[in-house]
Parts: structure tokens; C-alpha cells; sequence
């Protein structure tokens, strides 16, 4: 790997020592551990990932996993804070649905192989749950400064984060054989990389402003 994948890597420790401290100091409220338990899953995915990678053996079939959890917690992380019945009931249909299409994908595909369609279905539930969530935020005004919101940050996020992600698979195939030139593979690579750390550092700031007061 090279030194700005171990940095890369290395950030996700930001953010689970800042909520391992607030864990410790009980001051970590439960969307917050959520968000930890999340990020500190993701770290070991990561760094389980790359040793497949530095070892020359196929890791696809990890991220395959790992997109399931991908679906798991925004639909938990948002679950309680909409209101409406309506958007609930979307929320648990988009989330079933796209179980079920991701597993039946996954059944008939090579988990070998890069997995662009369950991308695009992740990406296609992740959306319109955070969409949902952004909708209902702003018209029952019940956050006055959205950048002190967890929710709004968590949600800003994930969107951005598998938005990025989407097009990146939408493009690997033509990115691999050079369709695009030579260096757009590594120059996508490392915009990637720092996006990563982007988020890492949003994910720090999204804990540490939802930390309870202290008495």
C-alpha cells in the first residue's frame, strides 16, 4: 500500500478514539454509538480488505458483505427520527426491497467479479431514505442549525459517500482497460482516498457535537 492508503486507513481511528472517549465518559448518546459500532466495522472491513489486496488475493466478495451493513444502518440510523407513517413504511419497503434484490443478485453472480449492480441498488435505498429524512427536516423545521444535527451530517455524508461510490463502479470497467486514459485509474483512485478522509473527519465532527452535556 502506499503511504497515503495507510493515512487513509489510519483516519478511521479518529473518529472511533473520539467516540471509544465519549463511550468511556458516558457521554456518547445512542445514534452516536450506532455511528461508532458502524465506523469501527468499517475500519476492520478496510484493513481485512487491503491485507487481502497486499497479498494479491481477490477481496470482492468482502465488499459484497459489507454492502449489506451499507443497508442496515441508515435504515436504523434514521428509522425513529421519521415521524411521518408514511415515510416509515417507504423506509422498511425500500430496505426489504433491496435485500432481496442484493441477495438474489449475489446468488446469481460471481462473487469474484466487481459488484456494480448491488452498488446501484445500495445507493438507490441509501438515497431515498436520506431524501425522506432531509424532506421531513425541513418542513417540520424541527432542526434550527442543520450542521449541529447529527442526522443531517451522518445523512450529507452517506449520500455524498455513495454517490461517489456509485459512479465509481459505474465506471470501473472502462476505467481498468484504460478507456479513459492511462492515469484516470490512479487519479480516481486518490480522489477517492481523499474523500475517505473527508468523510473520516466529518464522521469525527458528527460524534463530537452529538456528545450529551456534561453534568
Amino acid at each position: 500500500m502506499s503511504g497515503l492508503e495507510y493515512l487513509v486507513i489510519s483516519s478511521y481511528f479518529f473518529p472511533i478514539g473520539i467516540g471509544l472517549a465519549l463511550l468511556v465518559w458516558k457521554r456518547l448518546i445512542f445514534v452516536g454509538k450506532m455511528l461508532w459500532f458502524y465506523l469501527l466495522f468499517t475500519v476492520c472491513v478496510e484493513i481485512v480488505s487491503a491485507t487481502l489486496a497486499t497479498n494479491g488475493i481477490n477481496n470482492l466478495w468482502l465488499y459484497r458483505i459489507y454492502l449489506y451493513v451499507e443497508l442496515v444502518f441508515p435504515s436504523l440510523f434514521f428509522f425513529k427520527q421519521l415521524s411521518n407513517r408514511n415515510s416509515k413504511n417507504i423506509l422498511l419497503f425500500a430496505f426489504s426491497t433491496a435485500i432481496v434484490l442484493t441477495t438474489l443478485t449475489n446468488f446469481f453472480d460471481d462473487w469474484q467479479s466487481h459488484a456494480s449492480v448491488q452498488t446501484g441498488i445500495t445507493f438507490g435505498c441509501i438515497a431515498l431514505i436520506i431524501i425522506s429524512y432531509f424532506i421531513e427536516m425541513f418542513r417540520t423545521e424541527n432542526v434550527f442549525n442543520p450542521f449541529k444535527d447529527i442526522y443531517f451530517l451522518v445523512g450529507a455524508t452517506l449520500l455524498l459517500a455513495h454517490s461517489c461510490t456509485l459512479i465509481y463502479n459505474l465506471l470501473y470497467d472502462y476505467l481498468v482497460i484504460g478507456y479513459f486514459g492511462d492515469e484516470m485509474l490512479k487519479i480516481l483512485n486518490k480522489g477517492n482516498l481523499g474523500l475517505v478522509l473527508l468523510y473520516n473527519i466529518l464522521y469525527s465532527y458528527a460524534l463530537w457535537i452529538s456528545r450529551k452535556p456534561q453534568i
